[in-house]
């Protein structure tokens, strides 16, 4: 029997996700709880929307006999059992605080904010230890793909993913005739619930199935690699070991708005106590610039990390993304980079972030962009740069 908690379903367009969630609101509705006043929700992004696609039909499914009272302005249906279903819209993610929640179903969770989950939901849940539901269909890599992602790794026994094609439900004729009006990238997203990354990606040698892997774990042997990038908010340090040319990136420090001194501290809490102790990398703008009077890498000196390998100036923007894609997947398809699913920013920078219109240098538009792949392409720049080929002077390439 399935038992898992929070369920991430991304499905096709018409695929019946959204009728199979109101039903198992329905069916919940009568269970015996310890409390007097189980309640369940119905959620979408906005309330007009919530409203639209829950409660005519929800109306109907309950049946007459169970219902005790309809509450129209509340978008509330009471029952005989003392329980309770509401529709809600995730459009101001605070209409779910205030009261505990047995359960609900957040429905298109692409298109709500990305805080809503873990800042207002997530909380409420916690009392009666609630089940969640989290349908729609794809919008890219944003905060849906994260939880998907999540679901997936295995990594907790409480959550999982199903999915299914729209052409599972849907006649094959009218699939086709999708398929003939849709770009190819519209169409996967749509119809097969497929997460569909941007064009133009830097890091287009990333493929999560790759290079996520839940079975990291640090090495006691060997030393703490610390990447660092040194902005302000976030403020990201990369964590990893390496072993012969193979890298393995373990955990993430993510700050914001902090200081070189506060992620030096979270450093030392986290892993103090390592033996091996730590190597430093990172920004070489990091030597002359600090908000404190000193570089930030005079400070790190200060907490004892001491070994510390940075050059005089940054390699070009294009070299050091060569270098961090030749070790994720070389042309041999070796694949010399992983790193453990809860490095989320380091992730999102691999699947999301691309060049600027001009081809030439990194967009940096997203506040929270770039900064994880930045800090870790400064320690594969300077540990494992490409090879150039040079000609060799005297040496005749003919016959």
């Amino acid at each position: 029997m399935e038992t898992k908690r929070f369920k991430v379903v991304p499905a096709g367009r018409r695929a019946g996700k959204s009728e199979i969630a109101k039903r198992r609101l329905v069916t919940v509705l009568p269970i015996v709880k310890p409390w007097q006043d189980p309640r369940y929700f119905a959620a979408a992004p906005t309330n007009a929307q919530a409203k639209r696609v829950f409660w005519k039909d929800l109306k109907a499914l309950i049946p007459k006999s169970w219902i005790k009272r309809v509450y129209e302005t509340d978008l509330c249906i009471s029952t005989i059992f003392g329980s309770e279903l509401w529709v809600v819209g995730m459009d101001k993610p605070q209409r779910i605080e205030g009261v505990a929640w047995d359960g609900g179903v957040l429905d298109e969770y692409a298109n709500m904010k990305e805080t809503a989950w873990s800042e207002n939901v997530r909380p409420a849940l916690s009392d009666r230890k609630g089940w969640c539901w989290f349908i729609g269909v794809p919008e890219g890599f944003n905060h849906y793909k994260d939880l998907a992602d999540y679901a997936a790794s295995g990594i907790d026994e409480d959550w999982g993913l199903y999915s299914w094609l729209s052409a599972d439900i849907l006649d094959s004729a009218e699939i086709e005739a999708a398929r003939r009006h849709l770009d190819p990238r519209t169409f996967r997203q749509e119809y097969e619930a497929s997460f569909e990354g941007a064009s133009g990606r830097v890091y287009y040698a990333y493929d999560q199935k790759l290079h996520s892997e839940a079975a990291i774990e640090l090495d006691a042997t060997l030393p703490i690699i610390v990447c660092c990038d040194f902005n302000v908010d976030p403020c990201l340090w990369i964590l990893c070991q390496s072993r012969g040319n193979t890298v393995r990136v373990f955990d993430e420090i993510a700050l914001g708005p902090t200081s070189t001194i506060e992620m030096a501290k979270e450093l030392k809490v986290r892993y103090g106590d390592h033996g091996p102790g730590f190597i430093i990398y990172g920004d070489a703008a990091g030597g002359a610039r600090s908000t404190t009077g000193k570089s930030d890498y005079a400070i790190l000196s200060e907490f004892g990390l001491t070994d510390q390998r940075v050059r005089r100036s940054n390699p070009r923007v294009k070299d050091r993304v060569n270098a961090l894609n030749s070790i994720l997947r070389n042309s041999n398809d070796d694949v010399r980079l992983r790193h453990h699913p809860r490095c989320r920013y380091l992730k999102r920078d691999m699947e999301t972030v691309v060049w600027n219109s001009a081809g030439t240098e990194i967009d940096k538009i997203s506040r929270d962009r770039t900064h994880a792949s930045d800090a870790l392409g400064y320690y594969v720049a300077y540990e494992f740069p490409l090879k150039h080929m040079r000609a060799v002077k005297g040496k005749r390439f003919y016959k």
